[in-house]
């Protein structure tokens, strides 16, 4: 939309007489070049009555927490951020989200969830506005086996959207080995699966009885389930609707689901760095740009900016870090930034420092051939390997897989699976030859005291750090879920970051903050004594096939 010019509005509202006694500066053609003396006036005044026009309408705007797009001047429709705790004291609300967008989801919904409080519907919605979170929920006391008795009440196959057996009969009695179509009967008290018949997720058509829509990535799949009773294809999954005994265990991600007073909340995994459907570049096709003084090839999702001081910043465009393939080389000496990028292969600096933000990278490799000051600077970023043998390397938010090799190392937030060695060869058990980690997970290192070129090494891991395991939903370097932290992992990493947030690559992206936030908030949500539980589901990640 484009924007009303108030200059323009008042210089047509003047009377013609004074329109036309205006000076403008005319080419000989007779075309305005140039305003005159009057629209120059009626500019200053234009501008003074916009920006009053944009503090009151953005004083309407401050009324709602949610953002719905953008006007003609380019302002949210939304309150600013500031406004959001006045607002949420107002309503009762106390915001758990860790996200900006989460917090005016749960001011904006504030009504409706407490109409809808303790319901399904309510759960899922809680859970995907607070954490921006993939959500099927199970109630835990459908999952308890029941033991048939006298005067069971069995529920009519009609609440679970289904055919009764006997009106399915005709389309069933030529399926032989299937036993009695009877034992089909959702609403059967089964404490044992079936064998005979395999139970999982099958997709419908959208508007199916009884189906329900789930997202997948980016696409919206409605579907339901097969063979309630069946033995389950994905165990331990939202397909799994298996009968069986109450577990009276604390519940955690694992264990205690299958209790009348839980509500499982089985979650996707998130995909850390490596989104599936990341767009792509080849390193050939950007290097005379990054490197030269080329441009960028149109069309591509990067963006290319140069400095004053010959500093060249690459950034990817796109939500998910954008993917470049090829071994990509930097020779000249000066500042190279790079943001929201996955380098899939080796990224070798020859000359030069390195900044990198929001970047994954599978080896980068400092060829320096003398000690240089600082000359990495890393900040929410996950490598394989980080060799940087005479350099200085100071990483914030940073999780390194494997090799970390640095002259001088200052981390802090960080996870490194590896101690950190001052040489590249295997067998040298040099440290770094000074520097400082702090709030971070650190293995146990060399025997002390510590060496470095045969002398005492100044490198020091603070009291604030710690040697506990990380669990990792994937380990393989591309793979969605690679350094995502699992709930599996201890307190102490997952939460264990200098401001509460978890260690390691992914705490700018709030994993950990996100999952705990959906847990407190459904708690006020809930009936007395329920309890609910997020649990990792990576099937959520694949939509079900077709019924064959």
């Amino acid at each position: 939309m484009t924007p009303v010019d108030l200059a323009s509005v008042l210089y047509r509202q003047m009377p013609e007489v004074h329109r036309d006694r205006d000076n403008p500066r005319r080419d000989p053609s007779g075309t305005d070049i140039a305003p005159g003396d009057m629209a120059r006036l009626l500019l200053v005044a234009g501008d003074l009555q916009q920006a009053l026009y944009r503090t009151l309408r953005q004083r309407y705007q401050d009324l709602f927490p949610d953002q719905e797009g953008q006007d003609e001047f380019g302002m949210w429709r939304g309150c600013q951020p500031w406004v959001l705790p006045y607002l949420a004291q107002l309503l009762d609300v106390v915001p758990m989200s860790p996200l900006e967008a989460g917090q005016r989801a749960e001011i904006a919904n504030a009504v409706p969830w407490r109409q809808r409080k303790g319901t399904t519907a309510a759960t899922e919605q809680i859970a995907a506005a607070v954490s921006r979170l993939t959500v099927e929920t199970q109630e835990g006391w459908r999952l308890v086996a029941a033991t048939p008795r006298a005067g069971f009440a069995r529920l009519p196959a009609a609440s679970f959207s289904e055919a009764e057996p006997r009106e399915a009969s005709i389309a069933m009695k030529n399926r032989p080995g299937l036993g009695p179509l009877y034992a089909t009967h959702p609403g059967l008290p089964n404490g044992t699966v079936d064998l005979r018949r395999h139970s999982r997720a099958v997709r419908v058509a959208p508007g199916t009885a009884g189906a329900e829509t789930t997202t997948y990535g980016n696409d919206e799949v409605s579907w339901r389930q097969a063979s309630r009773h069946g033995t389950p294809c994905l165990p331990d999954s939202y397909q799994d609707l298996s009968a069986r005994s109450a577990d009276l265990r604390t519940p955690d991600w694992r264990r205690g689901h299958v209790h009348p007073r839980r509500v499982v909340l089985h979650a996707a995994p998130f995909d850390g760095f490596f989104d599936p459907q990341a767009a792509s570049v080849n390193w050939t096709a950007i290097q005379n740009a990054v490197t030269g003084t080329a441009a960028l090839p149109p069309g591509l999702p990067l963006s290319l900016v140069r400095g004053d001081d010959g500093g060249v910043t690459l950034r990817g465009t796109t939500p998910a870090p954008v993917k470049v393939r090829g071994v990509a080389r930097l020779e000249d000496a000066h500042p190279w930034t790079f943001e929201n990028l996955w380098f899939d292969n080796e990224l070798q600096v020859v000359a030069g420092s390195v900044r990198l933000v929001g970047c994954a990278l599978r080896r980068l490799h400092l060829m320096l051939p003398t000690s240089h000051p600082v000359t990495v600077d890393a900040r929410a970023c996950l490598f394989k390997d980080l060799l940087a043998p005479r350099a200085a390397v100071a990483l914030e938010y940073v999780t390194v897989l494997e090799r970390l090799v640095a002259e001088r190392l200052t981390a802090s937030d960080s996870l490194l699976m590896q101690f950190p060695r001052k040489d590249l060869p295997l067998a040298d058990t040099d440290v770094p030859r000074s520097g400082c980690v702090r709030f971070s997970r650190v293995p146990a290192g060399p025997p002390a005291p510590w060496q470095s070129d045969g002398s005492d090494s100044d490198f020091r891991v603070t009291s604030t750090c710690t040697d506990a395991a990380p669990v990792f939903v994937a380990t393989t370097f591309g793979t969605p879920g690679c350094a995502v932290l699992h709930p599996a992992t201890p307190a102490s990493l997952r939460f264990g970051a200098e401001d509460g947030g978890e260690q390691g690559a992914c705490h700018d992206l709030r994993y950990t903050l996100r999952e705990q936030a959906v847990i407190d908030k459904l708690r006020d949500f809930m009936p007395v004594g329920m309890e609910p539980v997020l649990v990792p589901d990576a099937s959520l990640r694949c939509p079900p096939p077709k019924p064959r």
